[in-house]
């Protein structure tokens, strides 16, 4: 099994009803939500999610999901290669308009 949105939301509810009947639990939720994360669902964080969990003025359970990047891919420029494929542009051509009942290879009409 592997995290999925769907899946991350279904054990987030699981997560809030536990840490509401178990002190213990909410304890170490609030403390360490990592490893409440995996005593709880069996699973890992995915590398660069991290989970905040604090409670409100109701005493509610509340997450936050941070995402971050790793800062060697954030930073750095891209190569020449990489530039090619993202290098964005037009030609006169793709203005020009086709009769589509000219079979191909034949030369359009001029309208």
């Amino acid at each position: 099994m592997s995290w999925t949105i769907e899946k991350a939301n279904e054990q987030f509810e699981v997560f809030k009803q536990r840490a509401s009947e178990d002190a213990q639990f909410r304890a170490l939720a609030l403390t360490s939500p990592k490893q409440a994360i995996r005593e709880l669902t069996g699973l890992e964080l995915p590398e660069g999610i991290e989970v905040v969990i604090s409670e409100d003025e109701n005493g509610e359970i509340q997450a936050k999901a941070l995402l971050s990047v790793p800062s060697s891919d954030a930073e750095r420029e891209l190569d020449d290669a990489e530039l090619e494929h993202v290098a964005g542009g037009t030609t006169f051509a793709s203005f020009i308009q086709y009769d589509s009942t000219v079979p191909s290879g034949m030369p359009p009409k001029r309208r």
